[in-house]
Order: structure tokens, then C-alpha cells, then sequence
């Protein structure tokens, strides 16, 4: 790469330019955020139960 094209992909913050992400890798953390979410509700609700105690007496 030539310095015209560092400079171009730089920004005034310093930080330089991230390509978007492909359709896979975007599909694949969708999946993985909804299942992640899923398991968090499932567990809010064995606790708001009573199923799974946090502070066991």
C-alpha cells in the first residue's frame, strides 16, 4: 500500500477504517446473541420461581 492510501483509510481520531462484516459472520452472531438471551430469560424466570435460589437459607 502506498501513503495516499494509509492516509485515506485514516481517521482524524486516529483509528483506521473496518471493513463491514460479511453476511456470514453477521448471521452467526445473531444466532449466538438470541440463544445467549434466551438462557438469560430461562434463568430469570427459574429464579423469579424459585427454582434456582441465589442466596441459598
Amino acid at each position: 500500500m502506498t501513503d495516499d492510501d494509509e492516509e485515506r483509510r485514516g481517521r482524524p481520531d486516529g483509528h483506521r477504517y473496518d471493513a463491514p462484516e460479511s453476511d456470514e459472520s453477521r448471521v452467526s452472531k445473531e444466532w449466538v446473541y438470541a440463544v445467549l438471551g434466551i438462557l438469560v430469560l430461562l434463568l430469570m424466570v427459574l429464579i423469579a420461581t424459585g427454582k434456582v435460589q441465589i442466596f441459598p437459607s
